[in-house]
């Protein structure tokens, strides 16, 4: 059971770290724009941390086994293909224009639940919902014309994709691989080493890296160990956060940390979307935190029960309610984790 004090320590370390990681990531890649690099120092730092903790023994953590891991690398290919994408677009646009794309996931996530999965069309209340998601982006995109050039609309668009199947593809891993809550960052953030030579191939990062090595001073790797000490963090306070609190409180916890990124950012310096856009973005992230509330309430926006199965949100040794979880739409806004 959480004391009031833990539970307001853990919303205050969430918000912080939230609405810090994807300026402190932007702030990383301007000094140093090699995206796959950084992800590599990333997924490093959190699996090298997450197992030297379990050898202390403050919290517990799984060793790497091949049947999981195999079983795990789905999630892992999603995790990271995620990442790289949230990497290339902070790289060519702004941290608004990455907020706005978080904000349109939900919109994606349904449409693949009702298309692929044969879910049901959700309320009315929902669908408005999913409107005012897909005007704000629009008002956005029409007033901030470097949200419009080709990079940007290539990675925005294979980001949103990406993390959209990343939504489906982990639900149903987590369903079926045990592990602890501190075994899944570690299995995650280790496992996802093993693509950077992939990545390194396919984006030709390794020439570049080794020509610029030599310049490479402590002005440009402080925000870059910045960001993967806010990467671990978020990892702490965002999966305990998440047991703390209930999910509507998470919601609304979550989306006011994107609002507030959105303010650190523009006050921050000038490397933000224009003023006449932020407007639209608020629009765009409010109705996204309206869907997520109606999508957890509506009884047809459920998964639909298995035979043989309940689920319950009853804690261990508690009774609880017998119902389904709410779809992944509706879920589509996890913990930034790096």
């Amino acid at each position: 059971m959480w004391s009031p004090r833990e539970v307001a320590l853990l919303a205050l370390g969430y918000s912080a770290t939230s609405a810090t990681l994807s300026v402190a990531n932007k702030w990383a890649l301007v000094g140093f724009p090699y995206s796959g690099t950084l992800t590599l120092a990333q997924f490093g730092f959190a699996a090298l941390s997450v197992r030297a903790l379990a050898w202390c023994g403050l919290v517990e953590a799984e060793t790497l086994e091949l049947g999981i891991a195999m079983r795990f690398s789905p999630a892992v290919v999603m995790f990271y293909a995620s990442i790289s994408c949230n990497m290339r677009l902070l790289s060519h646009g702004t941290v608004d224009t990455f907020v706005v794309c978080r904000s349109v996931v939900p919109v994606v996530t349904e449409l693949g639940e009702v298309c692929l999965l044969g879910k049901p069309v959700p309320s009315s209340q929902a669908l408005l919902c999913l409107l005012l998601v897909a005007a704000g982006a629009s008002g956005y995109a029409a007033r901030d014309a470097a949200a419009l050039e080709p990079a940007v609309l290539a990675w925005a668009a294979l980001y949103v994709l990406c993390i959209s199947a990343d939504m489906l593809v982990v639900k149903r891993v987590v369903s079926t691989v045990e592990l602890s809550s501190w075994g899944y960052v570690y299995y995650n953030n280790a496992l996802a080493l093993l693509l950077y030579p992939a990545w390194l191939a396919l984006s030709g990062e390794a020439s570049t890296l080794r020509a610029a090595a030599p310049g490479l001073s402590l002005a440009v790797l402080a925000p870059v160990l910045l960001s993967c000490a806010i990467g671990l963090a978020i990892s702490f306070f965002g999966l305990n956060a998440r047991r703390a609190l209930s999910a509507t409180a998470f919601t609304v916890l979550g989306a006011a940390c994107k609002f507030l990124s959105v303010l650190i950012n523009t006050l921050a310096w000038s490397r933000h979307a224009p003023l006449a856009a932020l407007p639209w973005l608020c629009v765009s992230l409010a109705g996204s935190v309206l869907y997520q509330q109606a999508a957890l309430i509506d009884p047809a926006s459920r998964l639909p029960r298995r035979p043989g199965r309940r689920w319950s949100l009853a804690q261990p040794g508690k009774p609880g309610p017998r119902h389904p979880p709410p779809r992944l739409s509706a879920l589509a806004h996890p913990p930034d984790l790096a």
